[in-house]
């Protein structure tokens, strides 16, 4: 059995469980390191904080798996009204999010994570590291920028097509296949399927919508009064057509302790392009640091 398929069938055969956390119920699955060494030894928890559309299985299990091999365990989970995660009754907003983030990590006793937050998921990292400091450990902010009126947007043709995505889970993964990756790349890999984890539920129209009012109404961190003081990396594709490499810059113009990583021939997916490299340049700031 190859490393990946070995991965796969590690993180598919995890429990799922559920936290109940303000007014929803949260699944999550979390990846136990059993490498955990001496005092010496960070082991503080990894959190991946999903994007839009995107639910817990879409982490590639490579990536989840290799990570948890090292000195920390892995977290998973769905933000709410995504795979079934409750929806809950409280407005749908990137402050909200955080604070489900955060109520996650005090259901499970955590008190404090680092952070790998994917498209809007770093939004949701950005924003849970101004509202709970305390909280963080440190930031690993992947596609994404400052939000608020320094947001960089996407076209308008992209965003309409993302959020008009239906059918089932298959289909639905298919269809924005094309947005994550580069043509170039798409060429050469006819198999490129096979780069992407299908999702195993769908993201309701509703969901998507409120997910993406959430983006528009979020006020981004560039004009905040706080400031993240929290190690950070910006992790950004140079074919990233969803979230631009100039949103990346805009956003370390705002960050102290910063460094930006930007990957030659990548797209909004490149995790799934290079997992290899991906799993490197993570685990290696999470060592530094």
């Amino acid at each position: 059995m190859s490393n990946e398929s070995q991965a796969k069938e590690i993180v598919e055969s995890l429990p799922i469980q559920k936290a109940t956390v303000d007014d929803v119920e949260i699944e999550y699955k979390i990846l136990e390191n059993k490498n955990i060494g001496g005092d010496d030894k960070d082991n503080t928890p990894l959190l991946f904080v999903a994007g839009l559309r995107i639910t817990m299985d879409m982490w590639p299990p490579r990536i989840l798996n290799e990570l948890a091999q090292s000195n920390r365990s892995v977290i998973i989970y769905n933000n709410r009204g995504t795979g079934n995660s409750s929806t809950g009754t409280k407005d749908y907003s990137i402050n909200q999010l955080a604070k489900d983030a955060a109520d996650l990590l005090n259901s499970l006793n955590i008190e404090k994570a680092h952070f790998i937050g994917w498209s809007m998921g770093a939004y949701i990292a950005e924003e849970l590291a101004l509202l709970y400091p305390n909280k963080v450990s440190s930031l690993i902010l992947y596609g994404s920028g400052p939000g608020g009126d320094k947001a960089i947007p996407s076209s308008a043709e992209l965003m309409q097509t993302l959020g008009g995505v239906s059918g089932t889970p298959e289909e639905q993964a298919r269809q924005i296949l094309s947005f994550f990756f580069p043509s170039s790349w798409l060429l050469d890999n006819p198999d490129y399927i096979n780069h992407f984890p299908l999702l195993k539920s769908t993201v309701s129209i509703e969901t998507t919508q409120k997910q993406a009012q959430a983006i528009v109404g979020w006020n981004g961190i560039y004009n905040s009064p706080s400031v993240i003081v929290q190690p950070t990396l910006v992790l950004i594709g140079t074919e990233d057509i969803i979230t631009t490499p100039k949103a990346a810059l805009s956003l370390i113009e705002k960050i102290p302790l910063v460094s930006l990583i930007q990957i030659k021939d990548a797209g909004h997916g490149w995790m799934y392009q290079y997992p290899e490299k991906f799993t490197k340049v993570v685990q290696t700031f999470l060592d530094i640091i």
